[in-house]
């Protein structure tokens, strides 16, 4: 015995088959068109049409099977038909843009197998030749029209941005000009002092700050050497936290190495390099 029943196929919402015909089902519904934007006479441009349908079903409950009547359609822009390269009716259309079509806004029809139809009205524009999508207009600095810098309206703070998870607001920390406390710089790195250097004989090295503010340190370091002495014994100011300077070194032939330490005691240390003396 065949019986109208209620199924669900993909996107699409099977309804009870009514004895009246389609006619007593709801019309589809147009749920998205992409893209929504093309250029005039783009060739070949492939258009998908998403949509919600409902269709009739036969349940054969003595067999167990289910036959759900939902056929195929066409698609429509303004009055030109669209050539169809695949129809599911569970609710994806992909059809090729008809040609002829001028600028602006054009309507797009959805008519299934069974007579019902959709119409997204505007679904489609079409821009003139050599013009592009345009995004919208943005103010001459391209900034946020807000009091202070990056962060909310209110609060005492600069940069701080505002954890919609908690509701607490969180400063971005201290700027370049900000002095420099504890921790901020956490090491020192030597650059390699490759070959071998003279006793009393200058050469150049460099040091870099580390840690979460080193791009902001512009303080001084003090030398000292693993043997003998280093002059100058300070170096400095560094600039955004690289120290570079000429040093000279009087000590015994032999291996040595460099140490740098700063004001709070964030240190750092050179590779090993031969030291000979003076001739």
């Amino acid at each position: 015995m065949m019986r109208a029943g209620l199924g669900v196929v993909g996107m699409a919402v099977l309804a009870w088959a009514c004895t009246g015909g389609p006619e007593s089902l709801p019309p589809p519904t147009i749920v998205g068109i992409e893209p929504a934007t093309l250029p005039v006479n783009a060739k070949d441009e492939a258009l998908t049409v998403r949509f919600d349908a409902r269709y009739s079903v036969a349940v054969d409950y003595g067999a167990e099977k289910v036959d759900a009547r939902m056929g195929s359609g066409r698609i429509w822009v303004d009055e030109k038909e669209a050539a169809v390269t695949h129809f599911d009716p569970a609710g994806l259309a992909i059809v090729t843009v008809p040609r002829g079509l001028g600028a602006g806004a054009h309507a797009v029809r959805l008519r299934l197998d069974d007579g019902r139809e959709a119409v997204a009205e505007e679904g489609l524009t079409l821009r003139p030749p050599g013009q592009g999508v345009v995004d919208p207009p943005i103010s001459e600095d391209a900034g946020v029209l807000i009091l202070t810098d990056a962060g909310p309206i209110y609060g005492d703070f600069d940069g701080g941005v505002d954890t919609s998870d908690g509701g607490e607001t969180v400063d971005a920390g201290p700027g370049p000009d900000d002095p420099m406390r504890e921790g901020d710089i956490t090491a020192f790195a030597f650059d390699a002092i490759e070959g071998t250097r003279m006793s009393r004989t200058s050469f150049a090295i460099t040091v870099r700050a580390q840690g979460p503010r080193a791009g902001h340190f512009k303080g001084s370091v003090e030398l000292y050497a693993s043997r003998g002495t280093v002059t100058p014994t300070k170096i400095g100011p560094c600039d955004n936290g690289v120290c570079s300077a000429s040093i000279v070194m009087d000590a015994p032939a032999g291996n040595v190495h460099l140490n740098a330490k700063d004001s709070f005691g964030a240190a750092g240390e050179s590779n090993t390099f031969r030291l000979e003396p003076y001739k």
